[in-house]
């Protein structure tokens, strides 16, 4: 079993891209869990220094640094990780330690990479 029943999974999404940001956490908001969501790489890192995230997910390429160094900070402090990018591609070398999913994709994709990583069953 996943989750303790009343416990909601604390999920920080940084994404560059408002648009996709705001659809990607309202998703994650529906589907029950506690989301937020920033744009930028340093915002991601002063969150992640006050409070404690279950699952961090992160663009790979932000305007102010790299999603990579930033899901492995988060791996560090304990949280699952998931890296979403449109350049998958060029991440050949890409560490086995976090997830990682390709954009586009599916909002239903997500949610089940999503519902994978935190070991939620889908209903």
């Amino acid at each position: 079993m996943g989750n303790m029943p009343g416990k909601r999974a604390k999920i920080l999404l940084v994404e560059d891209e408002p648009d996709l940001g705001d659809l990607l956490a309202m998703s994650l908001k529906m589907a029950g869990y506690d989301a937020e969501f920033v744009t930028d790489a340093a915002t991601a890192r002063r969150r992640l220094d006050g409070l404690r995230y279950d699952l961090v997910i992160s663009d790979w390429r932000l305007p102010d640094g790299d999603g990579l160094a930033l899901v492995d900070h988060a791996a560090s402090l304990g949280a699952k990780t998931m890296i979403i990018s449109a350049y998958l591609f060029q991440m050949s070398d890409a560490p086995q330690r976090h997830e990682y999913l390709m954009k586009p994709m599916r909002p239903r994709e997500f949610a089940a990479a999503v519902a994978r990583l935190l070991d939620v069953n889908l209903v």
